[in-house]
C-alpha cells in the first residue's frame, strides 16, 4: 500500500488586521509628506488618499478628521520606522522605565526624548500654523501634550517609588518641572532660534533637570566627568559647560 504524501499548505497571507495596519501606516506616511512639504491648509484628505493609494472614504474611516490625522502623523514622526503609535509602547520608553538609577533614567529621557523632538521638528511649523487657524488641530495638539504628560507622570512615579527625587520635592512639582523643561518648544527655541548644537542643548537640559529633580550628591556625581550614567550618550562631552 502506497503512502500518500500530504499536500503542502498554501502560504498564508497577511491577516485582515495586518492589512488594516499596513493601510493605516500608508495613510500616515502620505500625510506626513504632505503636511511637511505643503503645510496643513494646502493638504486635503483627497490628496492624502491618492498618495496612499486608497479611497478617501478609507482615510475618513480610519481618522475621521484631518486634525486627527495630523495628530497621528506627528506621533508617528516621533518614532522609529515601524514603531507603535502609542509612545508608551515603544522600546525607548521601556529603557527609561527600567533604568538602573534615577540619574541614568533622566539621562535616557534627555537623550532619547530629544531624538523624538529632532524627528518631529520639520512638522512643527505646520502644526503651529494649523493650530492657530483650526480649533480641531489646537485640540488635537493639546491632547497629544496631555498624553506626553501622562507618560512623564509614569516616569516620575518610578522616581518617587525608588526615593530618587530631591528631598522635599513632591511628585506634582517634579512632573511640572520635567514637563515644562523637556518639550518640543524648548528644543526648537535652543536649537533653531539660538542655534545651539543638539549635544549642547541635551547637556544643558540634563544638567538643569538633574539639579532640579535629583538629590544634590547624585546630581553632582552624574555631572562629573566620566560618570557611567552618561558616558555612552551623545552629550557627555558637553556637560563640562554646565556643571
Amino acid at each position: 500500500m502506497r503512502s500518500v504524501k500530504p499536500r503542502p499548505r498554501p502560504p498564508v497571507g497577511p491577516s485582515r488586521r495586518e492589512r488594516a495596519q499596513a493601510t493605516r501606516r500608508r495613510i500616515i506616511e502620505a500625510a506626513l509628506a504632505r503636511f511637511r512639504d505643503e503645510g496643513y491648509a494646502a493638504t486635503t484628505m483627497e490628496t492624502i488618499a491618492a498618495d496612499a493609494g486608497v479611497a478617501v472614504q478609507t482615510v475618513y474611516f480610519a481618522f475621521h478628521t484631518k486634525a486627527e490625522l495630523l495628530l497621528a502623523a506627528v506621533t508617528v514622526a516621533g518614532g522609529d520606522p515601524g514603531a507603535p503609535e502609542d509612545p508608551a509602547e515603544r522600546a525607548w520608553f521601556g529603557r527609561v522605565m527600567t533604568a538602573a538609577s534615577g540619574a541614568r533614567r533622566l539621562a535616557l529621557i534627555v537623550e532619547l526624548g530629544n531624538q523624538i523632538y529632532e524627528r518631529i521638528a520639520p512638522m512643527m511649523s505646520a502644526v503651529r500654523a494649523a493650530a492657530s487657524a483650526d480649533p480641531g488641530v489646537d485640540l488635537a495638539w493639546k491632547e497629544l501634550a496631555a498624553r506626553r504628560r501622562d507618560g512623564m507622570r509614569q516616569v516620575v512615579d518610578v522616581f518617587a517609588r525608588r526615593d530618587e527625587l530631591r528631598p522635599g520635592l513632591d511628585t506634582t512639582l517634579a512632573l511640572d518641572l520635567l514637563f515644562g523643561i523637556h518639550r518640543s518648544e524648548t528644543y526648537l527655541a535652543f536649537t533653531q532660534e539660538c542655534g545651539w548644537p543638539i549635544e549642547r542643548y541635551k547637556a544643558w537640559q540634563f544638567a538643569t533637570l538633574a539639579h532640579q529633580l535629583l538629590p544634590d550628591g547624585i546630581a553632582d556625581v552624574a555631572l562629573a566627568g566620566g560618570s557611567p550614567d552618561v558616558a555612552d550618550l551623545s552629550f557627555a562631552a558637553e556637560l563640562g559647560l554646565f556643571r
